[in-house]
């Protein structure tokens, strides 16, 4: 060979190695690794309208002016209101007017998508479907990849391996989504709002997509082991699932790292082998603990977990946990508590529920829990498995806002099922009906074992979060032996951290033994007094799972949004009615009454309004301040309900605008860490310390006045206040013959002096008196009503205002600064927030306080943030208005 055909032999060598060393490498690249929410650029359509099948849908054009444009989640009907078909059905009746017709058929999503880079021999593409309401054809690029028959559920989770399916440009995703049917088990807003026509259809939760090689890591939780004696080391066990997707068997290694904590393991897997592996005894010194709101702060950790084929990641799972420990007791009645870290925490709670067409609405889920932080709480219940994803979750485990989370009353009584039954009653108030037994709507095999297959799917969807502090698998009934040994199966396997209650009712299983829960109401108006006094039904003991003073009228403003002008006045109607709850609560009649008669019947709407939010203020501070002052006989309360699924009358602290009611900020003063409180039924002034830290030298201070502004009683003493202690001080001397209205300050001092907790009554020498000889099961009436008219002709005050405003980034922050130059009391003032062009209030908006009153010569200064987007271009006034107000204030 001469040197010119050997330098080509080398040459071609070089170059068919360079050319095997460049495609292997290619063959081998990395697979992506991510995860996708399929969110935005869907499209709808009646089945009745679309004209084509599954297969044509998925895999060629459509004609897109017939489609609807639309955002998952969503119901059908929520999406047709946000593409303008619908025109805003929760003003007025417009719901009414909604024909069901158009929901009896199957509605079609539609949605095209790309995986860039996508290489089926060395990628695995899984599309999981985390909630739709009810069944669901799919199909994907002409292909059906899941069926009805084995797709349904509303509280399913599903997982298709879509590899085969999928292409790398222009994959066509169809859903064919099929309306519940009678006895369908679905969620429901019962009795608290009405029912839309297409019954929540549609896909209410994220669709996702997940790349990774054909090794996954799935399902990873982390189980927090503190040594509650000491609180400063804890122990960690992590666990995950592994799955081999390939025909082959594979051999990888899981590492994980939580900050300065490492941990790997090899793992061989079998072809299509699915392994759980875990890692134990993770020690962590001083760890940082996760505390409930008012008790420190909810420190969270972020955990990576890696699997590795050789060098080459094929997988990765990030997962947020808290460290802290959860415990349940009974005590010696049998009432339930729990524990957090070792500590006894009176749950102060309300009752959450989601938008009523199921929309994703994030910004707003954060206001409304930064609210639930504000106003003092520590808990929110779901009665039902609520949510859209995972962020209101996140939300909570962010804030240190505790949740009950688990199934709703929907399932549990014959009609929510949409089963024509008349249930009776026995002689012991349980149901009697052929369809209905001891643990509510009679259940088939079948459907034992759907329900069962919920509860595993959300449990493994949730449990990570350290918000979730029990799993309630009943409301207002209990399930049956067997049920419920599926749900504690399900609980050993797979969240063996948190207990199960078994019901939010007093109900005793003949497996776990009571529930230790109370379920008794009121669920109507009732006055201060019956918090402290009854000591049988929804009394500051035990604890109340559900209750609360009734409606809470909101602010004017919203009565304008929520019907036309012609209805707001007089009240009692039924567009009133139609805003209200449902059943017994269709009406705000019981409340109305007990405004007309303590307060003076309202000349126009802007009185009824004002004095709406006296009686919101005085009606739900006590409730919450009486379980504060009776723990730990009292050991949790939920206020029935936090918020409203649309625009309402009933049952929220705020309402669905996101505007405050006097509710609001009467649960915000009762639920202060530090406070001084007054027992309307013992006539006793109480200093309460819920915090981890004792209080030294306090100083309390209490000042009673007349209507005039006349000092007649005063207290003042110092005292060491233990955490978590109640201490009774001294008795109100209130004249019982005098039939007027009298002002109680109280103020709690720290050590230097400064004001640490403030708190201001306005009490009747008039009480009221409960008639106990007749009671309904959702309230107690009133024999004789408080008398507050006095304040209707008090001597009128004058305020100096003034604001300063600081614009921090997205958020601004008011300071109004309030002087009473009068010699009298200034009595319940309003701040409002608003547009100086539009007229309307920014929401939402968090007041350190609202609804102020100030004594003689007495200066406050409040403030006020708020997102700079939601004003706009306008320039931000306060607008003050109040009970002796001389004239509104506009700063």
């Amino acid at each position: 060979m001469n040197n010119t055909h050997l330098l080509n032999a080398i040459s071609a060598w070089f170059l068919l190695a360079a050319f095997t060393v460049f495609f292997g490498s290619c063959s081998e690249k990395a697979p992506a690794v991510a995860e996708q929410s399929l969110q935005k650029d869907w499209l709808i359509i009646s089945s009745a309208d679309a004209g084509l099948d599954g297969k044509a849908i998925s895999s060629g054009a459509i004609e897109e002016s017939q489609w609807v444009k639309a955002t998952v989640p969503s119901t059908v009907l929520g999406a047709l209101v946000d593409a303008g078909v619908y025109k805003d059905p929760f003003y007025g009746k417009n719901m009414e007017k909604i024909s069901a017709e158009p929901f009896k058929v199957p509605w079609w999503y539609r949605k095209t998508f790309d995986l860039d880079n996508f290489n089926p021999q060395t990628e695995t593409v899984r599309l999981f479907i985390d909630g739709i309401n009810y069944r669901a054809n799919i199909w994907l690029n002409g292909v059906q990849i899941a069926s009805q028959d084995t797709l349904f559920g509303a509280f399913r989770q599903f997982e298709l391996n879509v590899t085969g399916v999928a292409k790398a440009k222009g994959n066509m995703l169809a859903l064919e989504i099929i309306p519940p049917r009678v006895r369908d088990f679905y969620m429901g807003f019962v009795d608290w709002a009405p029912t839309p026509p297409d019954h929540y259809m549609g896909i209410y939760r994220e669709i996702r997509l997940k790349r990774s090689g054909k090794v996954s890591i799935d399902a990873p939780f982390v189980i927090t082991d503190v040594n509650t004696d000491n609180l400063r080391e804890a122990d960690l066990t992590i666990s995950t699932q592994i799955t081999n997707h390939s025909d082959v068997a594979r051999d990888v290694v899981i590492k994980g790292e939580t900050e300065n904590i490492a941990f790997k393991k090899a793992v061989k897997l079998k072809p299509k082998e699915t392994k759980l592996i875990s890692f134990s005894k993770i020690h962590v010194k001083n760890p940082r603990l996760w505390w409930p709101n008012g008790l420190g702060e909810p420190e969270m950790y972020t955990l990576n977990l890696e699997a590795l084929s050789g060098k080459t990641v094929v997988d990765r799972q990030k997962v947020h946990f808290g460290i802290r420990e959860v415990e349940t007791y009974l005590n010696e009645n049998n009432v339930r508590g729990y524990k957090v870290n070792g500590r006894k925490v009176l749950i102060k709670s309300g009752g959450w529920v989601d938008d009523l067409f199921l929309r994703y609405r994030p910004e707003k889920d954060a206001a409304q829990i930064r609210y639930v932080k504000e106003m003092n709480m520590n808990s929110i219940r779901f009665e039902g498995f609520w949510g859209n994803s995972q962020h209101i979750y996140d939300l909570c485990d962010e804030n240190g806002i505790l949740m009950m989370v688990g199934f709703s009353c929907q399932w549990e009584w014959p009609d929510y099922l949409g089963l024509d039954m008349t249930v009776a009653e026995d002689d012991n108030n349980l149901p009697i009906n052929e369809g209905v037994d001891l643990y509510a709507v009679k259940y088939t095999p079948e459907e034992e074992e759907l329900l069962s297959d919920y509860f595993k799917d959300q449990v493994l969807w949730l449990r990570n979060h350290p918000s979730i502090f029990t799993w309630a698998v009943g409301s207002d009934a209990m399930p049956k032996p067997s049920l419920e040994q599926k749900y504690l199966n399900t609980l050993k396997k797979y969240d063996p951290t948190r207990s199960c209650l078994i019901s939010a009712g007093e109900f005793t299983s003949e497996l776990t033994g009571p529930s230790g829960m109370k379920m008794n109401g009121p669920y109507e108006y009732v006055p201060p007094v019956y918090w402290y006094e009854d000591q049988k039904l929804g009394g500051a003991f035990g604890f109340n799972s559900e209750t609360g003073p009734g409606p809470q009228i909101p602010p004017l403003e919203s009565l304008k949004k929520m019907m036309p002008e012609k209805d707001l006045w007089p009240p009692a109607n039924g567009m009133w009615n139609f805003h209200s709850g449902r059943k017994e609560f269709n009406s705000v009649s019981v409340y109305l009454e007990a405004l007309n008669k303590r307060y003076g019947k309202p000349k126009n709407i802007g009185e009824l309004a004002m004095k709406a939010q006296l009686m919101n203020y005085e009606a739900i501070r006590p409730m919450f301040e009486a379980f504060v002052v009776n723990r730990p006989v009292a050991t949790g309360v939920v206020q029935w309900m936090l918020n409203s699924p649309w625009p309402e009358l009933y049952w929220q602290l705020y309402d669905y605008y996101l505007m405050p009611t006097g509710a609001y900020f009467g649960t915000m003063k009762a639920c202060q860490p530090l406070n001084a409180i007054y027992n309307y039924y013992d006539h006793k002034i109480y200093a309460s310390n819920d915090t981890r830290q004792d209080m030294k030298g306090v100083q309390v201070e209490a000042a009673l006045f007349d209507i005039h502004s006349k000092k007649v009683f005063e207290f003042n003493k110092p005292i060491d206040l233990n955490d978590n202690t109640v201490v009774s001080l001294a008795d109100v001397p209130i004249p019982a013959h005098t039939r007027s209205v009298y002002f109680l300050d109280l103020k709690l001092r720290d050590m230097n002096g400064k004001v640490v907790a403030g708190n201001f009554y306005w009490l009747a020498s008039k009480d009221d008196k409960m008639n106990w000889a007749q009671y309904f099961w959702y309230y107690t009436p009133i024999k004789e009503f408080a008398d507050y008219t006095a304040i209707n002709t008090m001597d009128k005050t004058e305020i100096k205002a003034s604001k300063k405003i600081v614009k921090e980034g997205e958020e601004w922050e008011i300071a109004v600064n309030l002087k009473n130059e009068s010699g009298k009391i200034s009595f319940f003032n309003e701040l409002d927030l608003a547009g100086k062009k539009s007229g309307q209030s920014v929401l939402p908006v968090f007041w350190s306080d609202n609804y102020v009153s100030l004594l003689p010569d007495e200066q406050k200064t409040i403030t006020v943030k708020f997102y700079g987007k939601d004003l706009g271009d306008d320039t931000p006034v306060i607008r003050i208005n109040g009970v002796n107000l001389k004239e509104k204030i506009v700063l």
